[in-house]
């Protein structure tokens, strides 16, 4: 007999609203042997995520780092994307605010979930 299985996984793209609304964000890194987290500015554009910095937050590029971008109150709203990766070099994200240093994260894995559109997983 089959068991149903139900997932709240989501394409990442599905959240794109999200995505292109967010603009705080929570970065966790291993700093100095210690686990650090940051409230970041943050900034997507066709893929790429982009974490807006201030100068003493010590990120150099090669540093893993685990990017959360989530959003929802009650259990049916909750949602959000999981960025784990590399930061990679500076850049200008296009619109993005001035007054930060603006790095990219390279994913190594991206992923997403949406208690909203919780279905039947299909196999």
């Amino acid at each position: 007999m089959a068991q149903k299985q139900i997932t709240r996984t989501v394409a990442p793209e599905g959240l794109s609203d999200l995505l292109s609304a967010t603009r705080w964000a929570s970065l966790a890194l291993i700093d100095d042997g210690r686990l650090s987290a940051l409230a970041i500015r943050f900034f997507y554009d066709r893929g790429r995520y982009f974490v807006g910095v201030r100068d003493d937050d010590r990120l150099a590029a090669g540093t893993r780092v685990s990017l959360l971008i989530d959003d929802g109150v009650y259990h049916t709203e909750l949602r959000g994307v999981r960025v784990q990766g590399t930061i990679g070099g500076s850049s200008d994200p296009p619109k993005a605010e001035s007054g930060r240093a603006w790095l990219e994260v390279i994913p190594n894995r991206v992923s997403a979930w949406h208690y909203g559109a919780m279905r039947r997983r299909e196999r």
